[in-house]
């Protein structure tokens, strides 16, 4: 007995429908992409957001070292303009050396000179670190952070140390009056001086007042108000590039 087996036709795809799935695939592939891209795009700029506002902080307390910087070296140039006006007047005869001397005891809370600027720059570091500098859309913006920074960050901290280390010399070898270096001196004389009552024994210590009449203490003032007015001239462009700064980031839109 023959066996008939049933004939299950098959359905052969037309070539229409073959490109229609391509298609349909191809759109669904590139639509993820380009959903992907916009939410990893989203995020990069919450955290460039985040990083420039985290750098505005940084700003506003750089903003308050520099002025209290500025301070410091405007009241330091005025004190050693008007020590070297009394060195002058003591050395032409026109004033005693316990007028000098009472002068410069008179005045020690001026001469206190501390120049090195360290700023906090992790935020910006962070920010090139994690390439969410790229996302800033301001030419600008992306110029005076780098400026502020790098090479003026660098020159400031550069200039800060040079005038520190000339002012520390200054005080250790020829203007002995702060505190440290009044007491440095009396241990290397083995004195019984009270260090409690130091102002008043400037006057017997020989070695501090050979110091401070000695001529050449007038060169040791003229080099470093040099370097304070240069300093000084410095620190103040660097704080203009802070109020730029701190002016562009406080606005709503830092694009």
């Amino acid at each position: 007995m023959e066996v008939h087996h049933p004939h299950h036709p098959t359905h052969k795809k037309k070539w229409a429908e073959y490109i229609i799935e391509f298609v349909m695939l191809f759109a669904a592939v590139t639509l993820g992409f380009f959903a992907e891209n916009v939410r990893e795009h989203k995020i990069m700029i919450e955290r460039k957001d985040q990083n420039l506002f985290s750098i505005l902080q940084d700003l506003k307390q750089d903003s308050i070292f520099i002025e209290r910087t500025i301070k410091y070296s405007d009241d330091g140039i005025r004190y050693f303009q008007k020590l070297k006006a009394k060195l002058y007047e003591f050395h032409d005869n026109r004033l005693s050396e316990n007028e000098f001397i009472k002068f410069t005891m008179d005045n020690i809370d001026s001469s206190y000179v501390n120049q090195t600027v360290f700023l906090n720059s992790s935020s910006y570091k962070n920010m090139i670190a994690t390439g969410n500098l790229t996302y800033v859309e301001s030419k600008d913006l992306k110029w005076k952070l780098s400026n502020y920074y790098e090479p003026w960050n660098k020159r400031m901290e550069s200039n800060g140390e040079g005038v520190d280390k000339t002012t520390e010399l200054l005080y250790k070898e020829h203007l002995p009056i702060r505190n440290f270096y009044f007491n440095h001196i009396l241990d290397s004389l083995n004195t019984d001086v009270s260090k409690s009552n130091y102002k008043r024994f400037y006057f017997k210590v020989k070695l501090i007042r050979k110091k401070l009449l000695d001529e050449n203490l007038i060169i040791q003032i003229n080099i470093i108000e040099t370097r304070l007015l240069d300093y000084n001239k410095k620190i103040k462009i660097f704080k203009n590039f802070n109020n730029e700064l701190l002016e562009i980031l406080s606005k709503k839109d830092t694009h």
